[in-house]
């Protein structure tokens, strides 16, 4: 009977120790799972602290956009009171100083279709002069010349157009009347 119990103690000994070797060294498949589950867990651990710095930034980005939508709206309502100012009628003013004879006079507001026929005209005067801006000078004149009289030709034009949009066309030249 002794026997038996020694052989089961001595039997239970194997097995247990046979278990112990697995767990102490785990086989070289489950090392590299080991340690590739470990480099993941701190590759997930670099991406929550650059996430958590990023919320950090994101708050600040918000208070930025936050003080510029409220400077817009600042800047929108100067410019509706700009806008509501300019458009109440101007009380009569004494002639003010330095505005003697110089002063021009308002000029009435043009039909869209008579603005438009103005501005063809000269926008066909402008082709005609530099057409003939072309010719007069040909390929013998100076490159320098020639683009200096085409920039002096184009302020023309620029002035010009300026005028028409604003009622008030120069005195140089006057676009035909239909």
């Amino acid at each position: 009977m002794a026997l038996r119990v020694v052989t089961r103690i001595l039997l239970g000994l194997a097995v247990l120790s046979a278990c112990g070797r697995r767990d102490d060294a785990p086989p070289a498949g489950d090392q590299s799972r080991l340690e590739a589950m470990e480099r993941r867990l701190d590759a997930l651990d670099q991406r929550l602290a650059s996430t958590e710095k990023n919320l950090a930034g994101g708050a600040q980005l918000r208070d930025d956009v936050r003080a510029l939508g409220q400077r817009l709206d600042a800047a929108e309502a100067k410019v509706t009171q700009a806008l509501a100012t300019a458009q109440r009628p101007a009380a009569p003013a004494a002639a003010a100083p330095g505005a003697g004879a110089a002063a021009v006079p308002p000029a009435a507001p043009l039909d869209p279709g008579e603005r438009r026929a103005q501005l063809a005209a000269l926008m066909t005067e402008y082709r005609r002069r530099l057409s003939s801006l072309g010719t007069d000078q040909g390929a013998q004149g100076d490159p320098a010349d020639r683009m200096m009289a085409r920039r002096s030709l184009r302020d023309w034009y620029i002035s010009h157009r300026r005028a028409i949009l604003a009622g008030r066309p120069l005195p140089d030249w006057h676009p035909p009347t239909p």
